[in-house]
């Protein structure tokens, strides 16, 4: 560069500057590269500014939501300044200022080059920003900021690159009833408790270990293995102080699935797939910590396997609707029947609770349901044309069916393609406690009341939202939970419940009906009480097609009678 003029030197070194920068994204300060101190000097710069605005708005007031001084001499021409400023898609503004030294002025020439050198710094610092928004889009998901699954599969799969994975465990955990609390406290206060407990367990975390949320309530934790047990000590619950609700105080924890690495494993995903076949396990059963062990392998490949054969059986007709009667304890009359799914697969049942489970975790589960419905109607109708007298059959539809808008006209199509009246139809949902879904359930329930049906709510008396739900939605039937009946010992708290179930649905203009009666005893408590309707291995198990028309031609249980005492 010995014959260059010094505009010509500072050309090239635009060019070296220009083309160092274009081919890789810097995330270290400007000040600290050779390239922009030898530009500095050579244009006489004094100070290099960058300043960032989240809108327009901060930049009117100038009031930077962050400002740095890439470059800074003691002394500057305040008077003499070069702007340039980029608005990203975000809506956020960055924009450099360049001040020559003091008592230096730029002539055209240098102006231009000062210019040249302000647009590279301008570019750089936006594919800065723009890569870093890109990668918290990436890698979190938008709602509470939370990591996401994409960057927990990053960080697995680095772990598992580095030959590191054997010393890492994979918790799968989903929060306990955190829709109840949205209930409870409003929605603003439940996130603030989720937010609360989750920053608990994240505050125990390093690089590479990390928490992120896998969708809906359900999460996922990489921790090395020398942290698990206290990890898992803080998700079996903690209390936090809330405003909302009028309860003080409330308690937050999780089911958790867990799984210690090997470094064996085929991929580093197959860890969350045994982690979160754990969570489900400890999830039905109630329990709130589960290990993964082998059997937990045959049960994934049993979920595998259900998933795989689900569309061959419906085509087949392998699921059969099985119907358990509901009887007066009155006069020990039948008066209905809640039609069940059995599986007949390869000449063996499969039992619900084997892959309802399975099926719930997708939208299978609302295939299966209008499937049933349908065999019901098609019994119903056949009932009708043999001159039998059919009772109500109440169909199960999973809370899924909410996010489906043509719900109801789907319903109704199936049963009027059979011919069957829609008074002997109870739609019966299982009771939910999510407050976007009460919203819909109330709309879905009023279509179905005005278009004929009866509609029943499965499972009362189990969530936070029971008694405000019945208050608000036009049911016309409560199914009293089993739980409060299938207890060795029935407490005084069960009775007094179940006492102001039974009256409060009365006064609702609501019949009540108790699943799960098993022995005299709970007929007395029933009657005793006031719930008049029941059903239960007492009277009948879920019984095949032909079985129950035997019911429908002797629709008498009254040898089945109790004495009231």
């Amino acid at each position: 560069m010995e014959n260059m003029t010094n505009s010509e030197v500072i050309k090239a070194k635009l060019y070296d500057f220009f083309c160092k920068e274009a081919g890789v994204v810097i995330y270290k300060s400007d000040r600290d590269d050779e390239y922009s101190r030898e530009l500095n000097d050579l244009l006489k710069i004094g100070r290099v500014v960058l300043s960032e605005y989240s809108d327009m708005n901060e930049e009117i007031a100038d009031e930077p939501s962050s400002q740095d001084f890439l470059y800074n001499s003691d002394k500057i021409n305040e008077d003499d300044c070069v702007v340039n400023r980029i608005v990203m898609s975000t809506g956020a503004i960055i924009k450099i200022s360049i001040f020559p030294k003091a008592g230096y002025e730029w002539d055209t020439e240098e102006r231009e080059l000062v210019r040249g050198f302000l647009l590279i710094m301008t570019t750089v610092k936006s594919r800065i920003r723009m890569k870093e928004f890109i990668d918290y889009a990436v890698f979190h998901e938008m709602g509470h900021g939370f990591f996401n699954e994409f960057y927990f599969n990053k960080m697995i799969g680095m772990v598992h690159k580095l030959g590191k994975l054997s010393e890492y465990s994979v918790i799968f955990f989903n929060l306990i009833n955190i829709s109840g609390l949205n209930t409870l406290l409003g929605r603003a206060e439940a996130d603030d408790v989720m937010m609360r407990f989750t920053a608990i367990v994240s505050g125990m975390l390093t690089q590479p270990e990390n928490l992120s949320r896998m969708g809906g309530d359900n999460f996922c934790i990489l921790c090395r293995k020398d942290k698990t047990d206290d990890i898992i000590d803080k998700l079996k619950g903690e209390h936090f102080d809330v405003d909302g609700g009028g309860v003080g105080r409330v308690k937050l924890g999780a089911y958790c699935g867990v799984y210690n690495c090997t470094g064996e494993e085929k991929s580093p995903l197959e860890t969350v797939d045994f982690a979160m076949t754990s969570m489900l396990i400890a999830k039905r059963e109630k329990l709130q910590i589960q290990y993964y062990d082998q059997s937990m392998m045959e049960l994934m490949n049993k979920t595998r396997l259900i998933e795989a054969c689900f569309k061959t059986a419906i085509t087949e007709h392998e699921f059969e609707a099985y119907y358990q009667p509901k009887i007066n304890l009155d006069n020990y009359k039948l008066i209905g029947a809640e039609a069940l799914c059995r599986w007949n697969h390869e000449g063996k049942y499969i039992m619900p609770d084997d892959f309802i489970p399975v099926l719930e975790q997708s939208k299978r589960i609302c295939v299966l349901d209008l499937y049933i419905l349908e065999r019901v109607c098609s019994d119903i109708a056949g009932w009708i044309k043999e001159g039998k007298n059919p009772v109500r059959v109440s169909s199960n539809f999973s809370r899924k069916h909410l996010t489906n808008p043509y719900f109801v006209k789907d319903v109704v199509e199936i049963v009027d393609r059979y011919k069957v009246p829609h008074s002997l139809i109870v739609i019966e949902i299982t009771e939910t406690t999510n407050e976007s879904d009460l919203i819909r359930l109330n709309t879905i329930v009023k279509q179905f009341r005005e278009a004929g049906f009866e509609v029943s709510v499965d499972d009362f008396g189990v969530g936070y939202s029971s008694m405000s739900m019945i208050k608000d939605i036009p049911f016309t039937e409560i199914k009293i939970d089993k739980s409060f009946l299938d207890k060795a010992d029935i407490s005084d708290r069960d009775m007094v419940m179940m006492k102001h179930i039974i009256s409060m649905a009365e006064e609702l203009g609501m019949s009540t009906i108790a699943e799960g009666v098993e022995i005299p005893e709970h007929i007395k408590l029933l009657k005793k009480y006031g719930c008049l309707r029941g059903q239960g291995y007492f009277f009948n198990k879920p019984l095949k097609k032909n079985e129950f028309e035997d019911v429908l031609d002797h629709p008498d249980y009254r040898d089945k009678e109790v004495e009231q005492s």
